[in-house]
């Protein structure tokens, strides 16, 4: 068991999964941090992305540091997903000034360790995002959810 797998294991269980569920939600997990990690590595060189299913869109050359969005939209998702795979509930992100949601914290603890501050910046940027794209494909959102 690798050092990751073996962080997200203790994650995943502090969080309350289900048992049946734990196995899928750490794979998950897994295969979404280790892509996190190559492509934030590779944006840090400007590589030329790997080849596969997980395209991000190249931009064109700036100065200064390369935004981040889409691959913390992506961590973002997976762990969107796997709450839901988990314990097929929508996650609820709670308003500011209330206590934390077991999501939010949950998400926090691995968004901490991957170095993505501001969790409810980037949560609320989060939904917000993928409102839209679901809308733009045809899906109609009510509070978050889809129809």
């Amino acid at each position: 068991m690798t050092l990751l797998r073996r962080q997200l294991h203790a994650k995943i269980a502090k969080a309350k999964f289900p048992f049946g569920q734990r196995k899928t939600v750490e794979d998950i997990l897994v295969q979404a941090v280790c892509h996190f990690r190559i492509y934030r590595n590779r944006l840090r060189k400007n590589l030329a992305p790997l080849p596969g299913k997980f395209q991000f869109r190249s931009q064109a050359q700036k100065r200064g540091p390369k935004d981040k969005k889409e691959v913390r939209m992506y961590l973002l998702s997976q762990i969107h997903y796997a709450w839901v795979r988990g314990f097929e509930a929508y996650p609820k992100i709670n308003n500011k000034d209330y206590p934390d949601s077991p999501f939010v914290i949950f998400a926090e603890s691995i968004l901490l360790s991957e170095g993505v501050a501001r969790i409810h910046t980037n949560l609320e940027e989060f939904r917000s995002y993928r409102k839209k794209q679901l809308e733009a494909s045809g899906f109609k959102v009510v509070r978050g959810q889809v129809k």
